[in-house]
């Protein structure tokens, strides 16, 4: 699959990491951006191609918009002139609907809107999809093939875009702050940063892939750890007396009250 990316921003650049990371040919990848120099930078540093002109588009299967919501309407002007029925538009633009970006268009469009995040750079992210009905099952199993190289593929209802980013998203933020207490702590107590910053970051990795391939409830995996009067179970207390899980709950509240 051969995808033109508009715009060059960090998510973009995630992705492409991710995809060069992968294995991905970077020569199926081709970028544009407004400004021609950057354009040329983001290509040589990545190897992808450089879209020198729009009606390069017409050598490619999919045109992603990795530019800011309020560029697209301006955006949409120029590709109008370049798209035709047979493209597939991916948008990574957030808080932008289907509707919204069919809107855009004068025929209308194959359209698959997802969410993607910044662990994509690792291969270990998540890409929340969804896409309107002229979208083959074919077609989708090329995307998610594609996108499977930067992590974990949900198709989902469009309606639940708005809570992407504060189950998958936004939330690793909270995973670095976390991190970042722990280190702290550790550190306090004598350890060295980076031994900290590594511990508490494979504890993390460590803890997800006991979930996911346990199959076990988290209250089930908490409760193997927590032995009668134990220290586990004494620190678990300190975090319900703080409000961990409503302070959690909150914040995600937070995050999608502006999604």
């Amino acid at each position: 699959m051969k995808i033109a990316i508009i715009g060059g921003g960090k998510m973009v650049t995630q992705m492409v990491t991710g995809w060069k990371n992968s294995g991905v040919q970077m020569d199926t990848l081709g970028v544009w951006l407004r400004n021609n120099e950057k354009q040329h930078e983001f290509a040589a540093a990545h190897g992808v191609t450089s879209i020198d002109s729009l009606e390069s588009l017409k050598d490619y299967d999919a045109v992603m918009l990795g530019i800011v919501p309020n560029a697209l309407a301006e955006m949409a002007v120029q590709l109008r002139h370049y798209l035709t029925e047979d493209h597939i538009i991916l948008s990574i633009a957030g808080g932008v609907s289907i509707q919204d970006i069919d809107d855009l268009f004068d025929h209308h469009q194959k359209i698959i809107r997802m969410m993607p995040n910044t662990p994509v750079a690792v291969n270990s992210g998540i890409v929340a999809m969804s896409c309107n009905d002229y979208v083959s099952q074919e077609e989708m199993d090329t995307v998610t093939q594609m996108m499977t190289q930067l992590g974990v593929v949900k198709w989902i209802d469009e309606s639940l875009m708005p809570i992407m980013p504060a189950i998958a998203a936004s939330s690793p933020t909270f995973v670095y702050v976390m991190i970042e207490a722990m280190a702290d702590n550790a550190v306090a107590a004598g350890l060295d940063r980076a031994a900290a910053y590594q511990l508490a970051s494979q504890m993390v990795i460590g803890a997800g892939k006991m979930m996911l391939e346990s199959g076990e409830h988290p209250a089930v995996l908490k409760d193997q750890v927590t032995s009668p009067g134990g220290s586990t179970i004494q620190g678990v207390m300190k975090l319900e007396e703080k409000g961990f899980r409503d302070a959690i709950s909150k914040a995600m509240d937070e995050i999608t009250k502006y999604n």
